[in-house]
C-alpha cells in the first residue's frame, strides 16, 4: 500500500515537472527568458562586447595581414592570427580597456583644452 502511495505522488511530481518544462519551453516564454538576461545581469553584456570587440580586432587584423594575397601559406597564417588576437582581445578586455584609459588620460595631459 505504501508503495502505491508514493507511486502516486512520484507520478504527480513528475506531470507537475513535465507542465513546468513544458511551460518554459514554449518560443514566447523563451525569448521573454532571453531579454531578460540580456537587460538584467551586466556579466552578460560584458562577455558580448569582450566577444564582439574581440572578433572585430581579430578579423581587422587578419585583413591587414592577408590583404589580397592569394598565398595560401599567407591565408593560413591570417586565419591563426585572427584566432590568437581575437582570444587575447576576449580575455584581456578589462586589461585593454584600462590601457586605452591610461592613454586617453596621458594624451589629454600633454593637450590640455584651452577654455575661452
Amino acid at each position: 500500500m505504501e508503495l502505491e502511495t508514493r507511486q502516486i505522488q512520484e507520478g504527480q511530481e513528475l506531470k507537475e515537472q513535465l507542465m513546468i518544462t513544458y511551460e518554459s519551453l514554449k518560443p514566447i516564454n523563451v525569448l521573454k527568458k532571453v531579454i531578460r538576461d540580456i537587460a538584467g545581469p551586466t556579466d552578460l553584456k560584458e562577455s558580448l562586447v569582450q566577444t564582439t570587440a574581440g572578433l572585430i580586432t581579430g578579423y581587422i587584423s587578419r585583413k591587414l595581414i592577408i590583404r589580397s594575397s592569394r598565398n595560401p601559406f599567407v591565408r593560413l597564417a591570417g586565419v591563426f592570427i585572427q584566432f590568437g588576437v581575437t582570444n587575447f582581445v576576449s580575455n584581456h578586455a578589462e586589461a585593454i580597456t584600462e590601457f586605452g584609459h591610461y592613454l586617453i588620460d596621458k594624451l589629454s595631459a600633454l593637450y590640455p583644452h584651452r577654455k575661452n
